[in-house]
């Protein structure tokens, strides 16, 4: 909440879903100050949860340029910042809950409808506060001025021994390829290196792949955008997450066409 208050949104922390209709009603008498709003929403309830469902699926209601965030975590992250914080679990129920754990398994279930409509997910598990600030300030370069949505499109590689990242919008597996890992001198090496990418590339299969895959987004990207989709998140994994997953998210994010959309590419295992 405080980078979008740098950034220079409205904020307002814990707004009560019941008030969030009156807020928009409000806000439309002084739209220079509201123009860019962050709201922070309370779903205490199932009534609230399915209050705001409601108003996020709305064609009619909803501000045009509402966009939703939806922070995630795996169980183990937010049980270990519960017990670094010291502070109880709000939705915590004697009655129902053994454990944080059980809190936090109903806690999923209730939000999981409001998670499938946000427009940007966040996985935070191995984030600190600064990285965190990082992706949202991507997200909020992509949205650009209100009223204009240019999408972005970010490629993250991946190993999927150290686990599919949860925030990834398309999955694409690349361990068809063949492995540099098994070359003596490209093993210390990653994707970006020309060597390795050379290597990983030196087949018929390994171009043809990335072409196909790039018609592909061609045709789903405009579907997405129309949508209301801000920000896409493509996984590109191989077995280690360093050579053939490396390269090949560099190779289409090269491809992609940057002057619809704002393009980025990250590497989350070397």
């Amino acid at each position: 909440m405080a980078l979008l208050a740098d950034s220079g949104y409205y904020v307002v922390d814990n707004l009560p879903v019941p008030l969030l209709g009156q807020f928009f009603d409000f806000s439309k008498g002084a739209v220079g100050r509201y123009r860019n709003t962050a709201l922070l929403i309370d779903v205490d309830s199932r009534e609230s949860r399915v209050q705001l469902l409601s108003i996020i699926e709305s064609k009619g209601n909803r501000p045009k340029n509402l966009k939703v965030i939806f922070l995630d975590a795996d169980d183990q992250s937010i049980v270990r910042r519960y017990s670094e914080t010291r502070r109880p679990h709000p939705g915590f129920d004697p009655a129902k809950d053994t454990t944080l754990r059980d809190t936090i398994s109903r806690e999923r279930a209730r939000l999981q409808p409001i998670k499938e409509a946000a427009d940007f997910l966040v996985d935070t598990s191995s984030f600190n506060i600064h990285a965190l600030r990082r992706e949202l300030r991507d997200f909020l370069n992509s949205l650009g001025s209100v009223g204009c949505s240019s999408m972005r499109i970010n490629f993250l590689s991946f190993g999927f021994k150290h686990g599919v990242p949860l925030d990834c919008d398309l999955v694409v597996d690349v361990r068809f390829l063949r492995n540099p890992h098994f070359v003596e001198d490209l093993r210390p090496q990653d994707g970006r290196d020309p060597a390795v990418r050379d290597y990983v590339f030196g087949t018929p299969e390994a171009e043809e792949f990335v072409s196909r895959y790039t018609d592909l987004l061609s045709f789903l990207l405009p579907r997405y955008q129309s949508e209301g989709k801000a920000y896409l998140n493509v996984g590109v994994g191989c077995t280690g997450g360093k050579h053939r997953s490396v390269a090949v998210a560099e190779a289409l994010a090269k491809r992609a066409n940057t002057e619809r959309y704002l393009v980025s590419v990250k590497h989350r295992d070397i």
